[in-house]
């Protein structure tokens, strides 16, 4: 490792054996910098994704009665096929009992 001066007012009194050499020193700091970018970049796409960031109120309005609408209609479609699923069980219910009652007609 060799002894850079930092500033001209700072003689350089005294090596670093620790220190890497400016080649190193150079390519971590690169390094370094290329991370903080890509995690930069990261963080930029990860607030763009996020609901409402790039959009008016008026949108987020919109957006939600249009979400509200949807779960509704969900709703709706699970009550009906909750219907229909107990419909089914008691029919089947009333068939095993049936075939009950009548195998011990023999």
């Amino acid at each position: 490792a060799g002894m850079v001066q930092v500033s001209p007012g700072i003689p350089v009194t005294q090596q670093n054996e620790g220190a890497d050499s400016i080649d190193n020193f150079t390519a971590r700091t690169q390094e370094i910098a290329n991370d903080i970018c890509r995690q930069s970049k990261k963080i930029d796409t990860l607030v763009e994704s996020l609901p409402g960031v790039s959009v008016t109120e008026s949108e987020q309005e919109r957006e939600f009665i249009e979400l509200s609408k949807e779960n509704d209609e969900a709703t709706r479609e699970l009550e009906e096929a909750n219907k229909r699923a107990r419909a089914l069980l008691d029919n089947i219910s009333d068939t095993l009992r049936t075939i009950a009652d009548n195998s011990g007609n023999k």
